[in-house]
């Protein structure tokens, strides 16, 4: 009985481990539930609340799904952004300071809060660090009223600064608590959605549609005045997306509010600090279908979608690249300018201009900044009859295959303009009955000034299939190490 009691133990004490994150560097675990979308960078870690266990028929399944964001701070990062030195002694007396204030139902913020400035998280280089204030969401903030409380949420001291806002018809929830231990400070932020509340009902849409009906004439004068009031419509509808109203609990079910509370409540329960190790943690993805795993350069961050669906098997999605070069790309991009252009109707002369504009400059900001890129993706359980009759006769589908992709990618290369360029190629065929690889190595010129060199693997046996598409520009230098794994990137 005991040995069973035992074993139980060690089974319960196992599926816990499986289903966690853990940084040992930052000094911190969280249960994720092994969720169906991840990113994972140096000192943040996001996941979505729904597993990948779970299997999908559509997108209403995944519908007002609530992501979870960690971050870590060490005490040097925190001089560097409050300009004082930090442990979670200071934070401790920050936390009795702005919980007095509360007792004594005062606003916090009628005295200097410095931990709560959360803008300045933002701004500071942690060296892979990405925050929910960053330049995208800071403008949409701070037209926001924060609710600020402090309180003890899984027996962990917590100072909370929580935002309620609608934006076009969507209700949005942010919650970030504040932690600290180990004189390390940890975000631990949630951000929930409902898409149903503010949805517009039937009638209402059916109303619209018929008054757009009634509207329509068949003299010329009538269709430019209709033009000119779906143009209006449009530049409306966007500036109606982009905008953010405050929303007051009060006003909100409070079945809705409880399920986003809840969802926030699970992230802290599931949030357990530690004694750091000196050993910082390799950034490394998984991909269970190909069987491959890939550990990436110190700077590098991926985002991983694993999605399973019935009868279909569970495809694997991701995205890999350097933290440093998306932040610079974010930094340099002129967001005003995109939400301006987007605005102007399409009816304006102006419209395919402005557009061609935005698209030039803003192509060239990525390309200037943004110089590697590592895409995969795979699915299991294959059971398509078009693959095993690719494996079935490999000589003459390799023949077949091998025409029709080198025809295409010589039509391809006579092919050029001021946007893309190919130079030269090289590609690689091996079909056997147990699996089949295509191979493309190819030389790019985009914007006539970056030059970039593409490798693609394609690959499949009778039980899975993978593709893996590696971008790098030609004059950087990159980690040999990760090249290597990446010519590998097959079966």
């Amino acid at each position: 009985m005991k040995k069973i009691t035992a074993l139980a133990a060690v089974l319960v004490l196992c599926a816990a481990h499986a289903s966690a994150y853990e940084n040992s560097y930052a000094g911190y675990s969280v249960k994720d539930g092994q969720p169906y979308y991840k990113l994972e960078a140096k000192k943040v870690y996001a996941y979505t609340n729904i597993s990948s266990k779970k299997v999908y028929q559509d997108e209403e399944d995944l519908k007002n799904t609530a992501v979870n964001i960690v971050n870590y701070y060490t005490a040097e990062d925190m001089e560097q952004i409050l300009g004082e030195k930090f442990s979670t002694a200071y934070f401790d007396a920050e936390y009795e300071k702005l919980a007095l204030l509360e007792r004594s139902q005062l606003n916090p913020k009628t005295v200097p809060a410095p931990l709560l400035e959360l803008d300045k998280y933002a701004e500071h280089d942690s060296n892979g660090n990405l925050t929910i204030q960053s330049k995208v969401l800071k403008e949409k903030l701070e037209k926001l009223t924060p609710l600020i409380k402090t309180g003890k949420i899984a027996g962990k001291k917590a100072i909370t600064v929580s935002y309620l806002y609608k934006q076009g018809d969507v209700l949005v929830k942010i919650d970030t608590s504040l932690v600290s231990a180990n004189d390390r400070l940890y975000l631990l932020s949630t951000v929930n959605t409902d898409q149903d509340l503010y949805a517009p009902k039937k009638d209402e849409k059916d109303a619209d549609t018929d008054a757009d009906i009634d509207d329509i004439d068949t003299d010329e004068e009538s269709d430019e005045n209709d033009e000119a009031k779906s143009a209006a419509y449009a530049k409306e509808e966007m500036e109606k997306a982009l905008e953010v109203e405050n929303v007051f609990v009060r006003d909100v079910p409070a079945e809705t509010i409880q399920r986003f509370d809840a969802v926030h409540t699970d992230l802290l329960k599931g949030f357990k600090a530690f004694t750091p190790t000196s050993t910082p943690k390799t950034i490394s993805f998984t991909d269970a279908a190909a069987g491959k795993s890939v550990q990436l350069p110190d700077d590098w961050f991926y985002g991983q979608l694993n999605l399973k669906y019935k009868d279909k098997g569970t495809f694997y999605l991701t995205l890999a690249s350097s933290m440093k070069e998306m932040q610079e790309v974010a930094a340099n991009t002129d967001y005003d300018s995109v939400y301006a252009v987007l605005a102007i109707p399409q009816a304006d002369p102006e419209y395919q201009k402005k557009v061609t504009e935005l698209y030039s400059s803003g192509a060239r900001n990525v390309l200037e900044h943004w110089n590697h890129l590592l895409i995969t993706a795979s699915v299991d359980n294959i059971t398509d009859a078009e693959i095993k009759e690719l494996l079935s006769t490999p000589v003459a589908n390799r023949l077949a295959v091998e025409s029709f992709i080198s025809e295409g990618l010589q039509r391809m290369k006579g092919f050029s303009n001021e946007y893309f360029a190919l130079k030269d190629y090289k590609t690689n065929f091996d079909f056997t009955q147990e699996k089949a690889l295509i191979g493309i190595n190819a030389d790019t010129d985009l914007l006539k000034e970056f030059a970039y060199n593409n490798k693609i693997l394609l690959s499949c046996n009778q039980k899975a299939a993978t593709a893996m598409l590696f971008i790098k520009k030609t004059d950087v230098e990159t980690e040999k190490s990760l090249e290597q794994q990446v010519n590998e990137w097959h079966f």
